[in-house]
């Protein structure tokens, strides 16, 4: 749905499907705290055209499923590797510094599945990383790409939520 209303309105994006990509989660190495003008993760993986992307775009959306009340595995392995995008504790700007976040989810549960503890999440990554938090969008039992389809009331907060980029 957000694709379709990226595109209707002629914004530009990349979307990354985490799955198909071959990356490891942060081996907390911290060789990218000694680098505060770019990420710096020594990890050479698919996750490093992510990273250098989410460097260079105004809007970064995070998207997931989620899976045992969290973030799909995946997308908590990749949440992982934007540790290399706070230079705050070494003196710099966090590189996600005044960019703008949003959070969409699916949920086979209810809204109280675990989708409010990815939502808080990304707040304190934004709030750590000096980023604009603008919501999260949800749809509940929501088991397949059909279901999604349905979710009339998703549609509309994806329409709202893209007025605010």
């Amino acid at each position: 749905m957000l694709l379709i209303e990226l595109k209707q309105k002629n914004y530009k994006f990349m979307r990354y499907d985490l799955y198909t990509m071959q990356f490891k989660g942060c081996s907390h190495c911290n060789a990218c705290k000694k680098i505060i003008d770019r990420h710096g993760c020594v990890l050479q993986d698919d996750a490093i055209k992510i990273l250098d992307a989410i460097t260079n775009e105004d809007v970064i959306a995070i998207a997931s499923p989620i899976y045992c009340w969290s973030f799909s595995g995946c997308m908590s392995a990749f949440l992982d590797r934007m540790y290399c995008l706070f230079k705050n504790e070494i003196g710099g700007n966090s590189l996600l510094t005044d960019k703008k976040m949003v959070g969409i989810f699916t949920s086979a549960g209810d809204a109280f599945s675990g989708m409010q503890y990815c939502d808080a999440a990304l707040k304190e990554i934004c709030l750590w990383g000096n980023a604009n938090y603008l919501g999260t969008v949800g749809a509940t039992k929501c088991t397949t790409p059909e279901n999604l389809k349905l979710q009339k009331n998703m549609q509309n907060e994806i329409i709202e939520l893209i007025t605010k980029f």
